[in-house]
This record gives C-alpha cells, sequence and structure tokens, in this order.
C-alpha cells in the first residue's frame, strides 16, 4: 500500500500507539493509514466470505418438523428481522475484532506462541462462524426469498452459532481460568473452568446434533431444549464464576501491593467484571429467547456471542497498552520536577509495547507485579 507523503505533510496526529508515532516521519497521517491497511483488509476478507459461501451446498442438513402452513404478517418479521440484525451484529462486531488482532499483532510481537496462537486460531474461528452466518442470511434473504420453507430452516446454523460458538467460548474461557490459576496459585479455580468449560462444549455439540438432524426454526424436542439449557446455562455460569474468582484474587493481591500496583489491579477487575458480564449476560438472555419466545430473538444474542468472547480475550490483551502507559507515566513522575526539566519528554522515548501479561500472584510478599 503505497501513501504519497507529500499529501499527508501537515496532518495532525492523532491517537495511535505511540510506539508507532515514534518510528514513522512526523509528516505521516498514522489514523489514515491504519483506516485504509482496515479497509482494504475487510473488502478483501468479506469478498472471500462471500465466494465460500456460494460454494457451499444449498441443502446441508434435514428437516422434520414443517413450518406453519399460513404464517401471520407478524411472525414472519419477528423471525427475519432478529435474523438481519445478528448478522449486521455479526459483521460489526468481526470489524472491531479485526482491529483489536491488528493492534496486538503490532504491538506485541514478542508474546509466546501459544499466546499468538490462542489468538489466531480464534480470530479464523470467528470468521468462519461469519461466512456460515453469512450463507445462511443468503439463503433466507437472496435464494430462498418469499419462501416461507427457506425463511423456517437453519441451513448451517448447527455449525456457526452452537458449535463454533462454544469452541471459541471455550478457548477463551480456559484462557481466563489459566491466568486466574497464575494469580492465585492455585489450580483448583483452573479445574473447575476447565471442567464448565468442557461441559458447555459438550452441551454445544449436541445442540448442533439435534439442529443437524431437524434444522427447522419450530423444533423444540425435549433433547434439544436440555442441550440448550446446558450450553448456555453452563456458559453464564463459568462466566461468573471467572468474573467472581478474578475479583476475589485481585482483591487479595491489591491488599499487599504498592499505590501504583493498586491502580493497576483496579483496572483489571473492573475490565474482569465488565467483560464477564457481557457475556453471561448474553448467554442468558439467548436462553430465554430460546425457551420463551417462539420467533428468531433468540439469535441476535446467539450469533453473536463467540464475536463477545474473542472481543474480550483481545481486550484484555491490548489493554497492556494502557498499563505499560500508565507505568510510564508514573516513573516519569517520581524522577522529580529538575531530571525532567532537564531531560524533556519526547515521543522517541516512549516505552516499547511489547508488554507480556502480568503475573499478580499474591505468594509474593512484596506485592510487586511480575512479568511472565
Amino acid at each position: 500500500m503505497s501513501i504519497e507523503l507529500e499529501e499527508l505533510h501537515g496532518a495532525r496526529r492523532s491517537n495511535i500507539p505511540p510506539f508507532i508515532v515514534g518510528r514513522c516521519p512526523a509528516s505521516f497521517d498514522h489514523q489514515k493509514a491504519v483506516n485504509q491497511v482496515i479497509c482494504r483488509l475487510a473488502v478483501y476478507k468479506t469478498s472471500q466470505c462471500l465466494w465460500i459461501a456460494s460454494l457451499l451446498p444449498r441443502n446441508m442438513v434435514h428437516v422434520l418438523t414443517p413450518p406453519p402452513e399460513n404464517p401471520s404478517h407478524s411472525d414472519i418479521i419477528w423471525l427475519a428481522g432478529p435474523r438481519l440484525l445478528g448478522l449486521l451484529f455479526n459483521w460489526s462486531l468481526l470489524g472491531v475484532l479485526t482491529t483489536q488482532v491488528y493492534i496486538y499483532n503490532i504491538g506485541f510481537p514478542k508474546d509466546k506462541v501459544a499466546l499468538k496462537t490462542i489468538v489466531y486460531v480464534v480470530y479464523a474461528l470467528d470468521w468462519a462462524q461469519t461466512c456460515s452466518a453469512t450463507y445462511d442470511g443468503f439463503q433466507w434473504f437472496v435464494y430462498g426469498w418469499g419462501s416461507i420453507p427457506a425463511l423456517y430452516d437453519m441451513y448451517s446454523c448447527f455449525l456457526n452459532v452452537p458449535i463454533l460458538s462454544s469452541i471459541i467460548g471455550a478457548i477463551v474461557q480456559i484462557f481466563y481460568g489459566w491466568r486466574i490459576c497464575i494469580i492465585s496459585g492455585s489450580w483448583i479455580p483452573f479445574s473447575v473452568v476447565i471442567l464448565l468449560a468442557l461441559l458447555q462444549l459438550g452441551g454445544g455439540g449436541a445442540v448442533g446434533y439435534y439442529i443437524y438432524h431437524d434444522a427447522s426454526e419450530v423444533a423444540r424436542s425435549s433433547g434439544l431444549v436440555r442441550a440448550v439449557g446446558i450450553r448456555l446455562g453452563t456458559s453464564a455460569t463459568v462466566d461468573i464464576f471467572i468474573a467472581v474468582s478474578m475479583t476475589f484474587f485481585l482483591l487479595r493481591s491489591r491488599a499487599q501491593a504498592l499505590e501504583h500496583t493498586n491502580n493497576i489491579l483496579t483496572r483489571l477487575m473492573r475490565l474482569t467484571v465488565e467483560t464477564g458480564t457481557v457475556t453471561a449476560i448474553a448467554a442468558i438472555v439467548d436462553l430465554v429467547f430460546f425457551i420463551k419466545a417462539h420467533n428468531g430473538l433468540h439469535q441476535v444474542s446467539g450469533v453473536i456471542l463467540c464475536k463477545l468472547y474473542s472481543n474480550t480475550l483481545l481486550v484484555l490483551l491490548n489493554n497492556r497498552l494502557v498499563l505499560a502507559g500508565e507505568t510510564s507515566h508514573h516513573h516519569v513522575h517520581t524522577i522529580g520536577e529538575s531530571f525532567r526539566a532537564a531531560a524533556p519528554h519526547s515521543t522517541d522515548s516512549e516505552p516499547t509495547m511489547d508488554v507480556p501479561l502480568v503475573d499478580l500472584s499474591a505468594k509474593k510478599a512484596s506485592g510487586d507485579s511480575q512479568f511472565v
């Protein structure tokens, strides 16, 4: 990608990570460059997604439960409308996730291979889930436009909603469990998280099995309802358990930490509670709508649940940029006014963003944070 620097001369610098600013010419418009990269990547990936969707067969599953013979106008609206909104939210959150992955890629090139693998595997699975959901959208609103049976069929929903979402959710939940293990120094919470994550993964596989053998929106067999209850109920449970456990162990570490470390712990606690609450609420809303509302409302939260998990993972990892900036700011202010007057701040002295995850284990009596 070529950018004419002459056209960008004199442009105002935007809020781009400092390490990017420090390595580029002063006349370089970083925001425009980042926007162009993201837009071109999105267009390229979208064309790939639509091409893959066009290659998929029209009939992937079996339909045993017939659709209503004469659905009302309201029934059609409450079935098609939530599906359309779910697709729009899905693509929007995928765009947010793409930006997060881009920031992670350029901000943490020295992260461990295992951590990078988790990030890129989750990102690839999210693209697969979006391609599958887009395929369903084409069946409902393009190939099957005006057909009531086509609107009530679920096509590849057995793959993108329960199976891929459960896999992504389990990966993120187990990662959070590993962080709890490091912070607490105990394997018990980690074991509980793994058990619950695998249980919801098994529930997702069971839901996919039932939907594959009866891919009808009106199908509500007892086995399907139980499987959905296990998957979403367990998912909400493990999210709440993670949020409570992280908060408890971070509070315990905070009691032994220094003043500046307290600020870091407070931010981590707030971030953990917020992200855990979002995913837990989405799972609960999906479960309630599936059981109580016999329409497409449950698909709004169901189809975007995996994107919420992925974005919470990247938010946690990229939050180290903020923590690194605060740490650098704190050290600058502890040097003293005279030293700072003699050594003025410049963009070249910005801290590097290759910041590893922080070990805030309570077993360290000093209370200082350690990088792992």
